[in-house]
Order: C-alpha cells, then structure tokens, then sequence
C-alpha cells in the first residue's frame, strides 16, 4: 500500500473571509461627494457626468441614473418605471426618489448641495 500526501492545503487565517484573521467588521469609510449633480435630486454626488454614469444609484435620492430614455416623462426600466419628473417630485416631498428605498438612502453632505 503506498501513503500518498494530501495535495491540499488549509487556508491560513489572513486569506479567510477577505483577508481579515478577525470577525470584526472594518469602520464605514466617509462618504465621498462627487463632482456632478444627479439629475434626480441635484446633489453633487457623481463621480462623473451623468451622460457617463451608467446606472450609478445617488446615494442621497436612491436615483439608478438611466441612459436610455429620451425625456425626463420618459418612464425608466431601472427606477421601475418611475419617470425623472416622479422621482423629482418624490424626493421634494419625501427626500427620496422612491419611498421604498428610503432605508438606503442617506442625507447630502455640506459639500454636495449645488
């Protein structure tokens, strides 16, 4: 009978779990403002000009930025169905594009508001 070594290695523990050795979970990082408004609540929170930014989601107004339609009437398949002019009207009210996302969503830094 012949012992053949196992070809397998375990995993150390700083390659675990994203390379923490510890449960803990790393601190939440500040948010960054961007340098472009959303077209949604106009906040200055793209990294890029909306033209650019396919479907980047404004952290403030919950908005996923839509390329593809022609009007802001248009209704958008990313914000489902909800036009531009909705989700304006929306965040004026709510402070939110869509009521269902308002979990998400988080206040305009100092620096983002235009």
């Amino acid at each position: 009978m012949s012992h053949q070594k196992s070809l397998k290695k375990p995993i150390p523990p700083d390659v675990r779990c994203g390379g923490s050795s510890s449960p803990r979970r790393e601190a939440a990082k500040a948010p960054t403002p961007g340098r472009s408004p959303c077209p949604c609540c106009g906040c200055k929170t793209f990294p890029m000009p909306a033209a650019d930014a396919l479907a980047y989601i404004c952290p403030v107004c919950m908005w996923e930025n839509d390329l593809f339609t022609t009007s802001d009437d248009e209704p958008s398949d990313e914000n489902h169905g909800m036009t531009l002019n909705q989700g304006r009207a929306n965040y004026r009210a709510l402070g939110v594009c869509n009521p269902r996302l308002a979990q998400y969503a988080r206040k305009p830094l100092p620096e983002e508001l235009s």
